[in-house]
């Protein structure tokens, strides 16, 4: 077993009697709490019964102050043992996952599918088997997001694939700072929702509490209303109806707008216990000293200026929270009456959205995006004996040796292949099931993890930067009157429309034209193979038309490869390696017998 395996399952053992000691806490706690209640109590009134009223009173108080102690220390090891739960969940799929078990995962990210898109639905990127269910760790709806954005729109520079390259190995070599992010991220309620409405909160402006005259106002009537009721005290100056005049005004004020308030302290609360999962996630982003330069970048996103960061600033809201928690007692309503407290919690508030409540957005895309890296850091743990892609504009397309698909775990085979400048349009042939298709996705899926940094299923590979474009599944569309043939002249558009750009075209092709006549379909083929070509595309196209694989002698920059089956007891068997040439083998006669027809 590799290392991390190993470090996975040693992980899980030290969690799981993390927990077990934390249950034994939580229960030990529950009957102190019990215990210290029942003879607390029952000593405190037998003292009062006696008579010994000053004893009785300091019991209650040594009671009282041991219950809150114990209170708070239940607290404490019930959130620790939520951790430790977390981490033992992350540690079990860790394990799952490179035991092959990765394809139960509930997180396939089959709402970004798309159709549409110039790869995603061929290399399965997303849904059940894909690659973003292999990787994906991220807990909220920002990670998920930015991982699927990485996915979709890889790096474009040599500059930003190198340093995200330094930053996911940098983030590969913490194993357990992932996995306290990863924890952290798992506790947050409802973490799959979008922020969008925090992010609106956040950003929304109440103009009044701002307003200079009344932050003065609400600070001169406190100030002077105390100032009278000391002068009432010492001296005779003062007469109880002015003060009973100031209450009146200022239970007034209370009145004034006090809906509206409301329905912000409630906007408060609710809100309060997802700031606090991100501030803590937040926090650990700024307390680790990050070395590779893209991860500094990221995280300078969290300074506010020099003397305050995302960090501090959450911890202002969320003592802006505690100060209104309490505003259902009795004691409350006196202190709110004499000091405006509404009013100084709400300047307060919205002074930290005029200062703040613009870059929460921000901050939290700062989460995103550690997570989304997060993610494909793990790759480069768990697989140490990948290699990190050389990108080049050198002589090769594509170089690799020992390259395999990283989806298919065991089951994978490794083929050694060349795409150069010279013979850049590679025509697969061979049999059915014998691993054309495949093939083309191990090349497709390796490109998209060496664009955006992270390793790929080879011992080596070398790369040029190319726009990806497949016309691999077409379907009927029934919904939109569309066939699978004319799905297939959309797909070969958006190709043809993609070479006409800037950026160097590589393409994946399966079975072109397999909805109309042979004629037609090799016409049609060999017409667009050249025209790709001429506008200095690269790529792959896999064929049962043999036909095809004649181009070799006319044009240049083609080469001929295939698979082949062989047989073994009578049984139809596959090797699955890729070798030079035209297929010489077919097995379709063979497939009919299976299913009963009798070929006479």
């Amino acid at each position: 077993m590799s290392n991390s395996y190993n470090e996975y399952i040693n992980r899980l053992k030290t969690y799981k009697n993390l927990i077990e000691q934390k249950n034994k806490s939580i229960s030990i706690i529950g009957y102190l709490r019990l215990f210290t209640a029942i003879i607390g109590l029952g000593v405190t009134f037998y003292t009062l019964y006696i008579k010994s009223c000053y004893i009785s009173l300091g019991v209650f108080i040594l009671q009282l102050a041991i219950f809150v102690y114990l209170v708070i220390q239940h607290d404490k090891e019930f959130k620790k043992r939520r951790h430790s739960i977390a981490l033992k969940d992350i540690n079990e799929k860790a394990i799952n996952k490179l035991n092959g078990g990765w394809k139960k995962f509930e997180d396939d990210g089959s709402e970004f599918k798309d159709e549409k898109h110039n790869y995603s639905n061929d290399l399965d990127i997303f849904g059940k088997g894909s690659l973003f269910q292999w990787i994906n760790s991220s807990k909220t709806f920002m990670g998920k997001e930015k991982l699927k954005n990485r996915l979709l729109n890889p790096l474009k520079t040599h500059l930003d694939i190198s340093m995200t390259q330094q930053s996911l190995k940098e983030l590969s070599m913490d194993l357990d700072w992932r996995q306290q992010f990863e924890a952290e991220g798992m506790i947050i309620s409802n973490k799959s929702i979008n922020p969008k409405n925090l992010y609106e909160w956040a950003k929304d402006r109440n103009e009044l509490y701002s307003k200079f005259w009344l932050v003065l106002l609400v600070r001169l009537l406190p100030a002077t209303t105390i100032i009278l009721i000391i002068l009432s005290l010492v001296t005779s100056l003062i007469n109880f109806s002015v003060l009973r005049l100031m209450f009146i005004v200022q239970f007034s004020i209370l009145f004034i707008g006090s809906k509206k308030r409301n329905e912000t302290f409630d906007s408060i609360y609710k809100y309060k216990e997802s700031v606090n999962v991100y501030f803590k996630l937040l926090t650990l982003i700024m307390k680790k000293n990050f070395k590779s330069d893209y991860l500094k970048h990221i995280k300078n996103n969290l300074v506010v200026s020099e003397n305050e960061c995302a960090v501090d600033s959450i911890k202002r809201l969320s003592t802006i929270y505690n100060k209104v928690s309490n505003r259902n007692n009795l004691l409350f309503i006196i202190v709110n009456i004499l000091f405006l407290w509404d009013y100084q919690c709400i300047i307060e508030f919205e002074k930290w959205r005029i200062n703040s409540g613009k870059n929460l957005e921000k901050w939290l895309d700062v989460i995103g995006e550690f997570e989304a890296l997060n993610s494909i850091s793990n790759i480069i743990y768990d697989n140490p004996q990948w290699s990190m892609p050389s990108i080049s504009d050198g002589d090769f397309i594509v170089k690799a040796t020992k390259l395999g698909h990283p989806l298919l775990g065991d089951n994978r085979v490794h083929n050694n292949i060349t795409i150069n400048n010279k013979k850049n349009i590679l025509i697969i042939t061979g049999s059915n099931m014998s691993g054309k298709s495949t093939f083309l996705r191990t090349i497709g899926i390796n490109l998209i993890l060496s664009y955006i940094g992270a390793p790929v299923c080879a011992k080596q590979f070398e790369c040029s930067l190319m726009k990806i474009f497949t016309c691999m599944r077409t379907s009927d569309n029934l919904e939109n009157n569309i066939s699978s043939f004319y799905a297939e002249i959309i797909r070969i558009k958006m190709i043809v429309e993609g070479v006409k750009g800037d950026e160097k075209v590589f393409f994946l092709l399966d079975e072109l034209f397999k909805g109309t006549n042979s004629i037609d379909r090799h016409d049609g083929a060999k017409a667009l193979i050249k025209q790709l070509g001429d506008e200095g595309a690269s790529g792959l196209i896999s064929t049962h038309d043999l036909e095809l694989c004649d181009l070799e002698h006319e044009y240049p920059k083609i080469k001929n490869y295939h698979f082949q089956e062989y047989y073994s007891n009578n049984e139809l068997k596959f090797d699955y390696k890729i070798r030079e040439g035209v297929s010489t083998t077919r097995n379709a006669l063979h497939l009919i017998k299976l299913a009963g027809i009798d070929l006479k």
